[in-house]
């Protein structure tokens, strides 16, 4: 792994350029390409057409356009109907998602799997930079997007009229900045790729002297001997490898932790949800204080189900973020205690012990067994089952101490049978 990409990563300033062969058009996915299905419909046998003009002798034909964007559209479609073909189409996008230092990706691809899969604002046209920002992870699309059809560059037309907007407008300013100032590694192309030309010989002609070295990730074996820009270093590999090897540099250096986390929360959180849906069954009336156990567990499946649901983010991924949330919410917590809003606090309580596992599993498995999947604010032992639990329950109610009080204020407006009460996230 070249030094200059480790120091520009470490930096977040490296820079992702990608192309059809990281994504739908991989031969992976499906065994024939875009333009071969064209061709058959055409009945064209000429191998050396370039994409833009078979595209452009189809969007000659009567309401040839609007054939050409459906067909676009039922491929997409039909590689998501099979999750098959949609994993091997996305497994560089899910491999880059934990790699929270890549911010900008730049992509000639139509497909929406940056978005979906990296969590990645896209900018299709100028009206789109309103959500430009450089802190979050943000994609180019310089070809536009299928979620916008009237932005999709694919024929002859096409492709002048990008240029043009490119010399003139918003994006491709931005590009050339992009470009002269980051890291750049071209992942995804290969020789006679039509986009990959276009765009060597656009940033050539725009950047001409300051145009700076990049980096080019292929399995091409004669990508390096034709092109003509010389100012390069190829590594010959596949993507979704590379980058693989660059997360594990990044892992050996600490710079990027929780990798493996994921599987593990999922497993954690389906095993409290169906806890959480016994302990509701506990009728609140008779006894009060099972609403901090159902308070603590919603915090708990909170804290859980956020991690997964902005997990492709890698926000989660960056060293001591997990530390910094759980003294942010145990001081939330605190507030609660000091108020003496006990249901509150319960709550807090199950974030904060939620929060301290998805930081502490990877290193520690033990952690697991050892997590309270219950909690009573008066229990006076250690609540390791569900039987343990109960009794404890049946205790404090019995009792009925402050918390029992609290609690029963609380149970006492409901006055509806078998409700049951819930925190929301706030």
């Amino acid at each position: 792994m070249p030094k200059e990409i480790l120091d520009a990563a470490k930096n977040g300033e490296l820079v992702l350029f990608c192309g059809a062969g990281i994504s739908t058009e991989n031969k992976s996915v499906l065994p024939f390409s875009f333009y071969k299905e064209i061709q058959e419909e055409l009945e064209i046998t000429d191998n050396t057409l370039s994409f833009s003009k078979l595209m452009q002798i189809y969007c000659d034909l009567p309401n040839g356009r609007r054939k050409l964007l459906k067909m676009i559209k039922n491929r997409f479609e039909y590689i998501h109907s099979f999750p098959e073909l949609e994993r091997a189409a996305t497994k560089f996008h899910r491999e880059l998602a934990e790699l929270y230092f890549i911010k900008t990706i730049i992509t000639t691809n139509w497909d929406t799997y940056f978005e979906e899969c990296c969590a990645a604002t896209p900018i299709t046209t100028p009206a789109d930079y309103i959500f430009w920002d450089e802190n979050e992870r943000c994609v180019l699309k310089i070809h536009g997007s299928i979620n916008n059809i009237g932005s999709i560059v694919a024929t002859e037309d096409d492709y002048t009229k990008c240029t043009e907007s490119l010399e003139k407008g918003v994006i491709g300013a931005t590009l050339k900045t992009i470009l002269a100032r980051r890291t750049v590694v071209f992942i995804g192309f290969s020789f006679g790729d039509e986009d990959f030309s276009q765009i060597m010989a656009y940033l050539q002609a725009e950047l001409k002297e300051i145009m700076p070295h990049i980096y080019i990730v292929t399995i091409d074996e004669h990508l390096n001997s034709k092109l003509s820009y010389k100012n390069s270093t190829y590594i010959l590999t596949d993507g979704t490898y590379f980058l693989h090897q660059l997360k594990l540099e990044m892992l050996e250096r600490k710079l990027i932790e929780n990798c493996d986390t994921l599987p593990i929360i999922e497993g954690v959180n389906s095993t409290i949800n169906d806890l959480h849906k016994k302990v509701s069954h506990i009728d609140i009336h008779m006894y009060p204080s099972v609403i901090y156990c159902l308070a603590y567990q919603d915090g708990v499946i909170h804290a859980f189900e956020r991690f997964i649901q902005l997990y492709n983010t890698g926000n989660y991924n960056i060293p001591g973020i997990m530390s910094s949330s759980a003294r942010a919410y145990d001081d939330i917590k605190q507030k609660c205690t000091d108020s003496k809003n006990y249901w509150d606090e319960a709550y807090y309580e199950g974030y904060l012990n939620g929060l301290i596992l998805i930081a502490s599993c990877e290193k520690d498995r033990d952690i697991i067994k050892e997590f309270p999947y219950t909690y009573l604010p008066n229990a006076k032992c250690i609540l390791d089952s569900y039987d343990t639990f109960f009794k404890e329950l049946d205790r404090v109610t019995r009792k009925a101490d402050k918390y029992h009080k609290y609690a029963k204020l609380i149970v006492d407006e409901l006055k509806e049978p078998n409700m049951v009460v819930h925190h929301p996230p706030y």
